[in-house]
């Protein structure tokens, strides 16, 4: 039977197959980890139809476990977890019999994002704020226990600091788990555990091998402000090997040369503030629009500052190996959230703080998202140890004083708005001598609504040709087609424009962040808002240049120049004359790979289509959405 299958599992004698079973969501156009509830079922291991046992329903995922993992205990019975009401509800140990009979709960674990009972039933590994801990289990019949780390009638064994995720039972006395790429194995009756660190390379295929030219286009290099109106680029094996006015650059031994006449070249976005991964939640496709469409919008290189680890780092990997089309990716990993007791990892010491970045760095985080730590010694702890670390640390920005207090801790930057406007000539002196890096991140927050609802209130973005080949259509409507009317001097931007422009002016520096909000588009509605106090050239230069600086990229990316990395858009029109012409894309070049600039099929190195997109359905797209009636 066709359906989405997981965590397949042996029976204890080998005559079964234990299964989950999503409940469609794919077929439904959306990704495996959106499913309301999932089957267990059991299949006879010679072959034959599966018989569903129990259904797991509510939420039974967080954004991190994705799927209900069922495992075999002693009797045959079958334990699985079982989450409460809503995401911040207990999390049960639940058990039952091979035919779905004689529920028991056995554990109520306030945060678990993941139980596992081990084959003898006498222990449950759990996980919980990225960390693997050990209970064992009560004799069945009684209440079930609350297990409280702390101060419960459980004893709880910690059997890692700095990450554990996806706990699993190789034998009775064995637990298996592991975080980014070190895999452990823990004896229980030693108390010890073995590490091996996973070592594993393959080729790098998101660079060009060859050489491409542009000719004769308008070359906007955000180099202190430069502009060649007949230029020539040339890059080779994906970095910028000549850059000049027309006839400055030899293009006879190019293996492409694209025409320029006519055209506007600039840097590819630097989007500093993405969230582009939160459809998929680790399971990623060859084929994932939250990856395509910012690229297919020139977005060449991104950070995503606040996103699960384990959702973010494959992808990025993908992309970097070519197996996943989509922008450059960096990311913070799990953002430090505030005082997070509900997820014990609260950075109550010094030690704790260092083994939770410790365990993002493992995974690959090149910054930290300081989450609104509630007091100052805890963000001076986050900033210490990333400086000594070799990270940069960025912030959800709050008040004045808050942001005035990291900022003087040594913290890098912060996104988001502050909520008031205007900003005096102190506080702007202060953040721009201190070489902050403020995000504005305009299309949310702010006084006032939300920026973003300006640009669905003044154009029928939810008709967009290049946003209907890329979203799905549950995505882009009805929100896009049912917007707020507000008059245009209810909405804050220029004044949080001219905020930013005040402080990059005093020598600090500033970033968009699409944040998400509109995948693609809403890169550039940051850039529009933002050239409301710094023009067409500054705008970009926030686009492209201050977004690598914040990175700590700008030696590779950011602007046009020999020896960084080939990112760039080919315009239809100039964004000097009208900032909106940033959306005329007819070409996008990331590493020197040239795709189309609608349906990003490549066109060099190689000639290949971008393929099928599963998640647009144009039977609807045809058909249009139906009336409404009002």
């Amino acid at each position: 039977e066709h359906g989405e299958y997981s965590h397949t599992r042996w029976s204890p004698d080998g005559s079964e197959i234990l299964a989950t079973r999503g409940s469609g969501a794919t077929a439904r156009h959306r990704t495996m980890s959106h499913n309301p509830w999932y089957d267990v079922v059991l299949f006879p291991a010679a072959g034959g139809e599966g018989r569903p046992v129990v259904r797991i329903e509510g939420p039974t995922l967080s954004t991190r476990t994705q799927f209900a993992r069922p495992t075999f205990g002693p009797g045959g019975r079958i334990y699985f977890p079982q989450m409460g009401v809503s995401r911040a509800d207990s999390t049960r140990l639940v058990s039952v019999a091979r035919d779905g009979s004689d529920r028991r709960v056995h554990l109520v674990l306030p945060y678990a994002d993941e139980i596992v009972v081990s084959p003898d039933g006498r222990r449950a590994a759990f996980n919980e704020g990225d960390n693997v801990y050990l209970v064992p289990i009560p004799i069945a019949g009684g209440e079930p226990v609350r297990v409280d780390k702390k101060n419960g009638t459980l004893p709880v064994r910690q059997l890692s600091k700095r990450g554990g995720l996806y706990p699993s039972w190789r034998n009775a006395g064995t637990v298996e788990f592991g975080s980014g790429a070190t895999y452990y194995a823990h004896d229980v009756a030693a108390e010890t555990t073995d590490t091996v660190q996973i070592e594993l390379e393959i080729p790098r295929g998101s660079l060009a091998q060859g050489t491409v030219a542009v000719t004769g286009a308008r070359i906007v290099t955000l180099e202190d402000r430069g502009v060649i109106d007949r230029g020539v680029l040339v890059a080779t094996n994906g970095r910028i090997t000549c850059l000049g006015a027309l006839g400055e650059c030899e293009t006879s031994g190019a293996d492409r040369v694209v025409d320029g006449a006519g055209k506007t070249v600039i840097p590819g976005f630097v989007d500093m503030h993405s969230h582009f991964f939160r459809e998929y939640r680790g399971i990623i496709p060859t084929k994932a629009f939250e990856a395509a469409v910012p690229l297919a919008y020139g977005v060449t290189t991104n950070l995503d500052n606040s996103q699960w680890s384990q959702d973010v780092f494959p992808p990025a990997l993908m992309i970097e190996a070519g197996t996943l089309i989509g922008p450059r990716t960096f990311s913070t990993g799990d953002p430090l959230y505030r005082g997070d007791a509900a997820r014990q990892n609260e950075l109550s010491s010094y030690e704790v703080t260092e083994d939770n970045i410790a365990r993002l760095q493992s995974w690959g985080a090149v910054s930290l998202k300081q989450y609104m730590q509630p007091r100052r010694d805890q963000r001076q702890w986050v900033s210490d140890v990333a400086r000594r670390r070799g990270l940069m640390v960025t912030a959800e920005g709050g008040d004045l004083a808050y942001n005035l207090s990291m900022i003087m801790d040594g913290q890098t930057a912060w996104e988001h708005p502050i909520s008031y406007v205007p900003m005096y000539s102190d506080a702007t002196r202060f953040f721009g001598r201190a070489n902050t890096v403020y995000s504005p991140t305009f299309v949310v927050g702010g006084p006032g609504p939300w920026n973003d609802e300006w640009f669905f209130q003044e154009s029928d973005v939810w008709r967009d040709e290049k946003l209907r080949l890329w979203m799905p259509w549950k995505q882009l409507v009805p929100h896009a087609r049912r917007p707020y009317k507000r008059p245009r001097t209810d909405y804050s931007f220029p004044m949080m424009a001219q905020v930013l422009a005040d402080i990059i002016a005093e020598g600090g520096h500033g970033a968009i962040g699409a944040h998400g909000q509109q995948h693609g588009i809403a890169s550039h509605w940051e850039v529009w808002m933002a050239a409301e106090a710094m023009g067409p050239l500054g705008a970009l230069e926030l686009a492209s240049k201050d977004g690598a600086y914040f990175l700590g990229a700008d030696q590779d990316v950011g602007s046009l120049a020999v020896g960084k990395l080939a990112d760039l858009m080919i315009l239809n029109s100039n964004p000097l004359d009208d900032i909106r012409n940033t959306t005329d894309i007819e070409m996008v070049m990331k590493g020197g790979v040239l795709y189309d600039g609608m349906t990003l099929d490549e066109l060099w190195p190689r000639q290949r289509p971008y393929g099928d997109r599963p998640w647009v359905y144009e039977d609807v797209w045809k058909a249009g959405p139906r009336p409404v009636s009002r």
